[in-house]
Parts: C-alpha cells; structure tokens; sequence
C-alpha cells in the first residue's frame, strides 16, 4: 500500500482509539469530536523507523543509551542536514535533549538574565511565551502584522521591522525566532531573516531560531536556516530542531541543540549533566531511522499535506469568506483569523460547542493582556486523511452558516 493510500485509509474510529492525547482529551465517552489541535499528524509512520521501533521492542532492547555522544547520530543529523537544506553542521556542535521545549527553556537561560528583554513575534506557538516567563525573564512583544489582503480572503504575515526597531531597548538580550513560523504557516525569506540578523548584530542579540518544522515547506518556497547568513550570525545564533515534527515521532521524545557559538556551547556544558535529561533509546534510534531512511515517505507526505493545504484553502474561500486566512507556505498548521464571522464567543470555543471539532485556542498564542483579539483567531492542524479533513471543515462551515 503506498503512502498515499495509507493516509487515505485513516479512520475516525481506529484513531480515537489512541492513547495520545490529540485525540484521548476529546474523544472520551463517544463525545463525536473531531481534534484538529496539538502538532501530531495521524498519519501512520515511516515503515523503517516502524521496523527499527518494533526490532528494539521484540528483543527487548531498551536499556541506557550513551549519552552525549549517541553514536553516529551527529553524523546521520549533520547529512541530512547538508543534502536538505545546505546547512554545514559540525557533530561538535550538537547537543542533544528530550524535546524542543527542554531546548526553548535552556536557550532563554542561556541567553538572557532574571529580568531581561526577550523579543517574541506573536502570534507564536505558546511554548515561546511560557519560556519568557517561567524564566523570570521580560517579554518584548513584537506583534506580525498582515500584509494587504486579498479579495479571496488571504493576507500573508509579516514582519513589521519598525515596530521590531523600536521595541528593542538596551536590556534586550535575545531574539526568539520560530522558522519556519508557528501558527503563521509563514516560510520566512532570505531577505526577511537577513533584516532579523542586521538588527541582532546592531543590538548584539542572541538568536534562539527555532527550526523544528524546516523539513516541512511547500512547492515554492524554501527555507533559509538562520544561522547560515553569514559567520557573525553563526556566532551569536542557538537553533533548535528534531525528528519528531517532520517524521510524526511526537512521543519518541529527542531534540538537539546547534551551537554556533562556542562560549555559549561552554556554558551549556557546564549545567549539572542529569538536569539535561537525556533522550532514550527509542527516541535516538528512531531518528536515526527518519534521518537515514526516511526521506522517500517524508517527500510523500510533504506532497499529501500540500494536497490537504490546498483544498483547506479552497473550502476556507468558498464557504468561510469572512476567515481571513494564509497563503499557507509551510508546516501543516493553519492560522484561522475569525473575527470576521462575528462569533458569540472565543473562535476555538465556538467552534468546539458548535461544530464539535476540536482546534487551539488563538488566546494561547499571545500574552494574557494581550490587546490584539487573539481569542477570536485559532488554530487548525490539517494533518489528517482527506476525508477526515472534508468532515472537519464541513462541520465547521455548517456551524457557522446556522448561527
């Protein structure tokens, strides 16, 4: 059966039938739910990463893996990374953790002091913001703005370099940037990354560049890994990534660090080493599957979500007009901004009540005080079979029509 066919086949039944929670929060008692929320395809995974998963499983093979090293980890990641995307990544350069939130935390306490200036662009994926925050450290709000909008609902999501400008004072020490954008969808370009470097070297910022979606991009657009702009941006410039989103190995838990700079690298090290809380076994061999073997399903994949990108986007035009909306250029997450629709309230909440389908929260992706109406907007994860995709959006427009 190919890929395709694969993810044709899904059912809502075996699917809510799952212990992860995209699915177990909502599906409980029979409730008729659809989620279409937290970042897990439903998708069934890569049949070598499913081989090496099942081989460790049956010789019970799940014993201690040497950290830091990993064995040939670094490598496998570093060659990946060259042939995708041109990115050189040295294996002294890596450091590996249990999950990109571990490296979001980390980065903000390496990055900037108690009471510090941390820039955020929101609307950005909640992690960003608890990080800020759990930290003691100051958030520096940097809102996107939207482009012109177009007569079919579209308007791309910018970065607004003035305001950026002006929001950045002489306590301000890192920049947190999300590449390619979390809940945006946007695929930044050279040109934009390379005004975010311009202003970290003029402020001598740090630059946590979260890059966990990078293998995810569409026809048409490319991403730029941000440290590659050049060796002063190298230097000053911490990204994270990981298997889990592109290769949907959420719960096999392993991210990584790459440090361009070296003192930053030093102090990482310096950390008392079981606070770092290493990756397991299944996690490691995992990625090295998805890194090694992957890439077949993974272009297969890529190709089904633009698949589902584009209806999304159609369905959205035909039968939501007032949603303003994309141009989706990368991730499979979809920024849904209702305020449009003159909803009764929250969008999320609206259309949980309503259409009985399940979406994040817009509130959640800015701070509390945040004027920006946030709690009108959500988020809609299009990661699913067609037909679970048709009934979802059918569900929803069919909510909306009846209010």
């Amino acid at each position: 059966m190919s890929v395709k066919e694969q993810f044709d086949a899904l059912r809502i039944e075996d699917l809510a039938a799952r212990t992860g929670f995209k699915w177990s929060r909502y599906t409980a008692n029979g409730s008729g739910v659809l989620p279409a929320w937290v970042a897990d395809m439903d998708f069934p995974v890569a049949e070598p990463i499913q081989r090496v998963v099942r081989s460790l499983v049956e010789r019970s093979d799940l014993g201690y893996c040497e950290p830091p090293e990993i064995g040939d980890l670094p490598e496998i990641f570093g060659r990946r990374m060259e042939e995708q995307l041109g990115w050189t990544v040295e294996p002294e350069r890596i450091r590996f953790l249990v999950n990109a939130l571990q490296g979001l935390d980390l980065a903000v306490l390496l990055g900037a002091g108690k009471g510090e200036g941390v820039v955020i662009q929101t609307p950005i994926y909640p992690p960003f913001l608890e990080a800020v925050s759990g930290t003691g450290r100051r958030l520096v709000e940097s809102p996107l703005r939207r482009g012109p909008q177009s007569g079919s609902g579209h308007a791309r999501f910018e970065m607004d370099l003035d305001q950026l400008r002006a929001t950045i004072d002489r306590d301000t020490r890192l920049f947190m940037l999300c590449n390619p954008h979390n809940p945006s969808g946007r695929s930044w370009t050279r040109s934009e990354l390379e005004a975010v470097a311009e202003l970290a070297i003029e402020h001598d910022l740090i630059v946590l560049a979260d890059e966990i979606h990078n293998e995810l991009v569409f026809p048409g657009h490319e991403h730029t890994v941000f440290e590659t702009l050049g060796p002063e941006v190298r230097e000053r410039t911490i990204t994270i990534t990981s298997a889990t989103k592109s290769f949907n190995l959420a719960g096999l838990e392993l991210a990584l660090l790459v440090f361009g700079s070296e003192k930053l690298r030093r102090r990482f090290d310096e950390l008392p080493h079981f606070v770092l809380a290493h990756p397991g076994i299944l996690g490691v061999e995992a990625a090295r599957a998805a890194w090694s073997h992957g890439g077949p399903w993974l272009d297969e994949t890529v190709a089904y979500l633009d698949g589902n990108r584009a209806f999304l986007t159609d369905f959205l035009d035909r039968r939501l007009p007032g949603i303003v909306h994309g141009p989706q250029e990368a991730t499979y997450l979809y920024w849904l901004d209702c305020r449009g629709l003159d909803l009764p309230m929250a969008a999320s909440r609206f259309f949980l009540k309503r259409a009985k389908v399940a979406l994040n929260d817009g509130a959640e992706f800015g701070p509390p005080d945040s004027p920006l109406g946030f709690e009108r907007c959500t988020r809609l994860n299009f990661a699913t079979s067609r037909a679970i995709l048709e009934e979802i959006v059918e569900r929803m427009a069919a909510a909306v029509e009846n209010a």
